[in-house]
């Protein structure tokens, strides 16, 4: 099974990504960036649409908010498939094994994240605006911590580098549960990722180990697991992150001649202003990690992974 292979990150793709012939019209979608992606996973599909009895081709399906509910149906049928959608989500998702991520379909009323459409009437003619298809939105809800993202999200640079960072943080940290020392180093490596999301859940993720009991490593682990899983569910901060980059940074700029180190702070601002992406930053601090072979730097997932 998937869960039992412990050499690449077990990601849950929507089936029409993967090459199956399931979507509403009978074909299938290849994209350029989820193609890249695929063998760095474990794949588990899924189509909550065709697993819940729909056929191939089937008519569109849509998602309406009547009210205060948000309803899956068929516009030309008006079939109500929502509760069907609904019951097998939750159970999917629960019966799944120990995984990494979600990749799934954009734009789709099951799959989509905040991409579907939702309209406002039957008969389609006001777009209210967007949000989670059934299945997505089942995940956020029940599995909160992993990363989730449809392959529309897969073209900005920074979503999709965060997304790959996050299945394989998790999968690097599934790994590192088996005694003390493996989760020292998880944690050692970490450092400065953590540190560009919540430097007061990375202090406290520091205590946790400080406390460390001989023999008691399992209420470590689990007092661990609570404050990472709920570091992955908050967002990269900008102002943590150049924090956190000014600090790696530090261990290389003497060795710069001024014109690279200037250089260097001059793009640290543009980010700062929104003038480029964080994922150059981290690729220059990358290739001076590797110039300089400094190793500290190089074993630091914040520079690593991605």
């Amino acid at each position: 099974m998937a869960s039992d292979n412990f050499d690449k990150p077990t990601v849950v793709i929507s089936a029409c990504l993967n090459g199956f012939f399931n979507r509403y019209n009978g074909g299938t979608v290849s994209d350029e960036n989820v193609n890249e992606l695929k063998s760095r996973f474990e794949l588990i599909n899924v189509c909550p649409e065709v697993e819940i009895g729909l056929g191939i081709p089937r008519k569109t399906l849509s998602l309406f908010r009547l009210g205060e509910k948000v309803e899956v149906r068929q516009r030309e049928t008006g079939l109500n498939v929502t509760q069907k959608l609904i019951s097998y989500s939750e159970a999917k998702i629960k019966s799944l094994p120990e995984v990494d991520g979600f990749l799934l379909k954009a734009k789709s009323p099951s799959c989509g994240v905040k991409s579907a459409k939702v309209f406002g009437n039957l008969e389609a003619t006001n777009i209210l605006g967007k949000d989670d298809g059934i299945f997505a939105r089942t995940v956020r809800e029940l599995l909160p911590h992993l990363p989730l993202i449809d392959e529309g999200r897969l073209n900005n640079r920074e979503l999709r580098w965060e997304f790959l960072v996050r299945v394989q943080l998790h999968f690097l940290f599934r790994k590192s549960t088996k005694d003390i020392n493996s989760l020292l180093d998880f944690h050692s490596r970490a450092k400065y990722l953590f540190m560009s999301i919540s430097q007061k859940d990375l202090k406290i993720l520091g205590q946790i180990l400080a406390r460390h009991q001989k023999g008691d490593f399992n209420r470590t682990l689990t007092d661990y697991r609570q404050i990472f899983y709920q570091i992955l569910t908050k967002p990269i901060r900008k102002s943590n992150l150049i924090n956190a980059i000014n600090h790696m940074f530090g261990y290389v700029s003497q060795s710069l001649n001024p014109a690279e180190r200037n250089h260097f702070l001059r793009l640290l601002d543009n980010y700062r202003q929104g003038k480029t992406d964080f994922v150059t930053l981290i690729e220059i601090l990358r290739g001076y990690g590797y110039r300089f072979d400094l190793s500290y730097l190089l074993n630091q997932y914040l520079l690593t992974l991605g």
